[in-house]
């Protein structure tokens, strides 16, 4: 049992890592730009990840670039939104920018899937993924996909019947708002996850809100602990 715990927390520490990398973006350079200079490059990129986004095909093969373009749609607003007012902010700017970088970059061919034997490890106890949010946004960490697919890939070989996806929050906010972002993020991930190959029936997805507290903090602390979607397999009986 100490064996499973420690691998379990193995790969939440991965997932929250990744994340923090993921949330880490150089200043970009469209902040030497004057507001209606940076409104127009701005908009560019919203309309170019919106498109990307309306692609079928994004979504069925190349579940990263779906992720990226909805990345890039909710910084480059938030940005534009910032240049309305005459203001550049910084953080926006940057991670509008750098998503857009991704879906603008060529697509690689993919190599072939190959599925691994999982571990007897990884199917004897039921695994738990977790992935960590930035405050207040339901958009799933684009450096997760590979993760996730892993994951999936590994319910046949364990014999996993489904899976239960729990979106949680902070407790800044209240209790309504939070309750409805916990939802959010456990649909988002659900649907990457329905587009790796799950159907909607093999999941149980829910939102807890403030419930459930991974950190315990008093009201109105932006716990990134608690920011997070938990993701566990059932085992056949359960």
């Amino acid at each position: 049992m100490k064996s499973h715990k420690l691998a379990l927390k193995g790969v939440a520490l991965t997932l929250l890592l990744g994340s923090a990398q993921a949330q880490a973006y150089p200043p970009s350079s469209l902040m030497q730009l004057g507001v209606s200079e940076l409104r127009s490059e701005l908009d560019k990129r919203y309309n170019e990840a919106v498109q990307v986004a309306k692609v079928s095909e994004t979504l069925r093969a190349d579940s990263a670039r779906f992720i990226w373009a909805n990345e890039a749609k909710a910084q480059c607003g938030i940005a534009i939104g910032f240049t309305k007012a005459g203001k550049k902010d910084e953080p926006s700017v940057s991670k509008c920018d750098a998503f857009a970088a991704r879906l603008a970059a060529p697509t690689m061919a993919s190599a072939p899937v190959v599925e691994a034997a999982p571990t007897p490890a990884q199917c004897e106890a039921s695994p738990i993924v977790e992935l960590f949010f930035n405050w207040d946004e339901d958009v799933v960490p684009a450096d997760t996909a590979s993760l996730l697919t892993s994951f999936v890939q590994a319910r046949t070989s364990c014999g996993w019947t489904g899976y239960t996806v729990t979106g949680h929050t902070d407790t800044s906010g209240t209790a309504k708002y939070n309750d409805d972002l916990s939802l959010r993020r456990a649909n988002n991930v659900a649907a990457i996850l329905q587009s790796l190959g799950l159907a909607a029936g093999e999941m149980a997805i829910s939102g807890t809100g403030e419930a459930g507290l991974k950190v315990e903090t008093a009201d109105g602390v932006r716990e990134p602990a608690n920011r997070r979607v938990e993701i566990i397999a059932r085992q056949p009986g359960n």
